[in-house]
């Protein structure tokens, strides 16, 4: 019998996920499906979908996705979401894995300052992410800014400040980012914009250049594959540099 996965969201027709996991699924010979749903409202969607074996789950549904599940993992306690929703015998665990995410996808960028551009559900997983980095948080609402702070124990910056450390890492979506700052300004740090629609017509300049934001997706994914196969977040799977590997071609192909 076909295992049923998906990811779930709104606005949910740009998602590469199922291009991502498709892909895995292949390459470990999986007999499972993955689409994508435009979802606002997570509860009356599962109720209605009893099937599925998992979901990956994207804005603005991940703080619903903690409050169904059961369990969570540390991870997902920590930042009070959850990006991942497995199926088992006593109902739904939630996962964290954009922390994963993130932390792979910056690799040695976030030794030194970080500033987090966002207040929501990703600007957490970004704040534990590097809470071992000098971090700082920006906002455009200053009153979640100024709480998440307070939450975490970091600095609640201006947005120049912000956008002068090392590792800059925004949050918000679309080309929000863009229509804040000067175009013709050169930051002096490296930008890791999580989202993806659109990166390649970005006139923001940063001397340390920029790391895709599909790159976060990518590693995401990888952990999530982890608990859809039924192992443990940290337990890596068999051909895990394949499945970088295959995901990565089907993205190019898919341009």
């Amino acid at each position: 019998m076909t295992d049923q996965f998906a990811v779930v969201g709104s606005p949910i027709s740009h998602s590469k996920s199922p291009l991502i996991h498709q892909a895995c699924f292949e390459l470990l010979a999986k007999d499972a499906s993955y689409n994508a749903h435009d979802v606002t409202d997570l509860a009356a969607f599962l109720s209605e979908n009893v099937s599925l074996r998992g979901l990956s789950v994207t804005m603005p549904l991940k703080t619903q996705a903690y409050q169904i599940a059961k369990d969570h993992d540390v991870t997902g306690i920590r930042t009070q979401n959850c990006n991942t929703l497995f199926r088992t015998q006593s109902g739904w665990s939630g996962f964290n894995t954009d922390v994963f995410g993130l932390q792979q996808a910056a690799g040695s960028h976030a030794a030194g300052t970080v500033s987090i551009l966002g207040t929501g559900a990703s600007a957490r997983s970004a704040l534990v992410a590097f809470e071992s980095s000098r971090t700082a948080i920006w906002g455009r609402n200053p009153a979640k800014s100024s709480d998440l702070a307070t939450e975490f124990g970091v600095e609640n910056v201006a947005l120049e400040r912000a956008l002068s450390a090392d590792l800059v890492v925004s949050t918000l979506p679309g080309a929000v980012l863009e229509d804040l700052v000067p175009v013709d300004k050169v930051f002096s740090g490296t930008l890791l914009d999580i989202s993806y629609v659109n990166a390649d017509s970005s006139n923001l300049e940063f001397a340390g250049g920029r790391i895709p934001g599909i790159e976060m997706l990518i590693w995401q994914a990888l952990m999530q594959q982890r608990i859809f196969a039924g192992n443990e977040p940290q337990q890596p799977l068999e051909h895990e540099s394949k499945m970088l590997e295959v995901t990565r071609a089907a993205l190019n192909m898919a341009k």
